[in-house]
């Protein structure tokens, strides 16, 4: 079994922010659509990416398939979606990619530091 790297992991992690901010951003765009279901992905798990990394397509698929978001109350034309829930959502999703750059930029500050011996 392939250990996840500390950079793997990075990497899966923003690619699962990424997707989670298209949803957002589509759940957005849908706020007036009659009968729309809000989407949303499941929460990041390093288990998960590292078994999709390994090549399990169901871990894959569970890691990054939207669901339906299943909160408070639909409004009068089936809408579920509520933006304040979304902003949330977007913001947290910022977060996790802003954390995956940290791990890069930082990494690479170490290589760099030890290619140049400083």
């Amino acid at each position: 079994m392939k250990d996840l790297t500390i950079l793997n992991q990075a990497s899966a992690l923003a690619r699962h922010a990424g997707r989670q901010h298209a949803i957002v951003a589509e759940n957005i765009a849908n706020a007036d659509t009659p009968g729309f279901k809000a989407r949303t992905l499941p929460a990041f798990d390093p288990k998960l990416a590292e078994d999709a990394q390994n090549g399990s397509l169901t871990a894959a698929r569970r890691l990054m398939e939207p669901t339906e978001l299943r909160t408070g109350a639909a409004a009068p034309n089936g809408n579920t979606v509520s933006l304040d829930e979304q902003m949330a959502l977007s913001v947290d999703a910022q977060g996790q990619h802003r954390a995956a750059m940290a791990v890069y930029r930082k990494t690479l500050e170490l290589l760099r530091l030890s290619v140049t011996s400083r």
